[in-house]
């Protein structure tokens, strides 16, 4: 992506297993330590660059470890690729009633505890939502097809589902929260300025999102509830409409303006002569 169409910041977004990858992308970390990820006994291939996202979102993230990825003593790389120090925004979303494993709330606590000491991390959110589980804010993002009956193999554990879920808007919530992270910590031309979320009170943004959330649906429902009891369904008068031209014509187009509404007129007159037939026809 850099190479090829130069771009400048990336962010990684992963849920489930793939959350416990983006974690790792964000923490330059590689199993076997920095120095595997140049070694190949296979082949004599250069390393692919790395990602080094500049922004990471995880949702439920599982299979890896905060102690590695995260903190001051962590194992991942402390620079970028162009050799520049790394710096990350790492959000993670869980579900109070998650039992998978890097996924608890107790993992959400640890995860937390290693992003607030460790300097790569410019800023994180950790947030937790109350009564939900595990696939709760993605669980219902796509749709069977019509007549699919083969969906069943795609929400079992392994990938991230765990059964049907009602979110209460709670996967909304989580959505709006990561793309707002998202496209606040990959700006590269307009940075961000104010103080990070790490150093306002706990969830203090999270909460003012949900606040403001619910209460614009419920308007917005009223609204629309109200608009259509009151809808009066009246045809339009086109003879109301204005025939003169346009007071923001002036000089040159309102002289070219006359000029074309008089060949109009010619051209109509024209036509009732020849055929014999009457304006109002």
């Amino acid at each position: 992506l850099r190479e090829k169409y130069a771009v400048s910041s990336i962010a990684v977004w992963g849920t489930c297993y793939g959350g416990g990858r983006a974690l790792e992308a964000a923490a330059g970390w590689y199993e076997g330590g920095a120095s595997c990820y140049y070694e190949d006994a296979f082949s004599d291939r250069r390393a692919p660059p790395h990602v080094d996202p500049i922004a990471c979102i995880s949702w439920y993230p599982t299979r890896y470890d905060a102690n590695r990825l995260f903190g001051e003593n962590n194992e991942g790389f402390r620079t970028f690729e162009s050799g520049e120090d790394r710096k990350v925004a790492v959000m993670a979303v869980f579900a109070e009633n998650d039992e998978l494993s890097g996924a608890t709330p107790e993992d959400a606590a640890l995860l937390r505890s290693r992003l607030e000491n460790d300097p790569r991390v410019v800023d994180f959110m950790v947030k937790v939502f109350p009564g939900q589980k595990h696939g709760f804010a993605h669980n219902h993002l796509g749709q069977p097809e019509e007549g699919s009956d083969d969906t069943e193999r795609f929400v079992d554990e392994g990938f991230g589902s765990v059964d049907s879920l009602t979110t209460g808007g709670d996967a909304e919530v989580a959505c709006l929260l990561s793309t707002a992270w998202m496209e606040t910590y990959t700006r590269v031309f307009l940075p961000t300025v104010g103080s990070p979320v790490r150093d306002e009170e706990e969830n203090s943004w999270s909460s003012t999102l949900e606040t403001n959330y619910q209460a614009e649906q419920k308007g917005i429902r009223e609204e629309l509830e109200e608009a259509i009891s009151t809808f009066e369904d009246v045809s339009p008068d086109l003879g109301r409409m204005s025939q003169s031209r346009s007071p923001l014509l002036d000089g040159e187009a309102n002289e070219a303006y006359d000029r074309i509404e008089e060949e109009r007129e010619k051209i109509k007159q024209e036509i009732l002569t020849k055929y014999g037939i009457s304006p109002d026809d």
